[in-house]
């Protein structure tokens, strides 16, 4: 799945792929259109809580990115919200039917 969100006033791209728990997961800051810092996780390998949806997945590596990169948020106080109709592209959960 690769969809936009808003957090801390920012925009962010997030693409994962895999079952819940257990995804590769990247975020991409996005200003005007464009692609600026990233930061990933493969919930497979690295410490997280393998229960915890990917909405706090996102939280949890935009705080990193946003430190990381020192990142003026527009807006600190603002929450997580998905940026509605744009889901980017919708990716297979890996199994496949044969026919």
């Amino acid at each position: 799945m690769i969809r936009e969100f808003q957090y801390r006033g920012e925009t962010f791209r997030v693409n994962y792929h895999g079952i819940h728990g257990h995804e590769e997961v990247f975020i991409i800051h996005m200003i005007d259109g464009e692609e600026w810092g990233e930061i990933s996780i493969d919930r497979m390998t690295e410490e997280n809580d393998t229960s915890a949806p990917i909405e706090d997945i996102c939280v949890i590596l935009c705080d990193r990115l946003i430190i990381e990169r020192e990142i003026n948020c527009a807006d600190p106080n603002a929450g997580f919200a998905w940026v509605e109709g744009r889901v980017l592209a919708q990716v297979h959960n890996g199994i496949q039917d044969r026919h």
